[in-house]
């Protein structure tokens, strides 16, 4: 599983792979959590699987440093259940999952200094089909490495997290627009949509969808150029076959 937000619970309850299996009363299936950095929305729900006997966490060194010193929430987990800890590139199964530093932005919690690491990509191999599917939920800037990274997916999850830079501010929500805040918007010159429609990758998918995102309306303007350049949107329960 990719992060472990606030509503995992009802995550793994609309989900009957992830729960437990017949012989077990508490629990879930999830052998391992991937995390691709140490924001609130991301860490929050790990607290939710305490009834686990073990699980192993798959994160960066300055997220395990943020998660054991700035937040210690896995040394509160630590007194309830066993965590096997990886760093990246690792192997579970058949899938092999390798990280790509995006970029040194650190969550407003923390105190530790600012690393290369702190927040990351992700790229998950097949080695029994050869398909590849990256997963980019935080996005900060669309560079040389980050177009060298997807190249040869067959599926991209990646940053739909504001429509237009301005969004948060122009609703009066904040005073920090979409850059901000580690997002690259999907409209405008410098935005992900204009990216996306020149790579030639089966499934391309937004996902991390804000609220104050119009493209969530299925109605909308924004909604229909998204369709129109044969993108997905991501929804809860949503299956994906590459």
């Amino acid at each position: 599983m990719f992060n472990a937000s606030p509503d995992i619970c009802a995550q793994i309850a609309s989900f009957s792979v992830l729960s437990p299996s017949n012989e077990t009363i508490r629990g879930s299936a999830i052998d391992a959590i991937i995390l691709t950095d140490g924001e609130m929305d991301h860490i929050v729900g790990l607290l939710s699987l305490r009834e686990q006997s073990d699980f192993q966490l798959v994160c960066t060194k300055s997220v395990r440093r943020l998660l054991t010193n700035d937040f210690p929430i896995l040394m509160a987990l630590e007194n309830y259940c066993t965590i096997r800890y990886s760093i990246f590139p690792f192997q579970i199964g058949t899938l092999i999952v390798s990280a790509f530093n995006i970029s040194k932005k650190n969550p407003r919690y923390a105190k530790s200094q600012l690393s290369e690491d702190s927040v990351i990509g992700v790229k998950v191999t097949s080695t029994k089909t050869n398909k590849i599917l990256v997963y980019l939920p935080s996005l900060t800037n669309i560079t040389d490495e980050v177009k060298y990274f997807v190249e040869g997916c067959n599926c991209l999850l990646i940053d739909g997290t504001f429509w237009s830079n301005d969004e948060m501010v122009s609703l009066g929500i904040t005073k920090r627009n979409a850059r901000d805040m580690g997002h690259v918007p999907i409209n405008g010159k410098d935005g992900s949509l204009t990216w996306l429609c020149g790579l030639d990758i089966p499934h391309k998918i937004y996902t991390h969808i804000n609220n104050t995102n119009p493209i969530l309306l299925e109605t909308s303007k924004e909604r229909k150029i998204i369709d129109e350049n044969k993108i997905k949107v991501s929804y809860d329960g949503m299956d994906i076959l590459i």
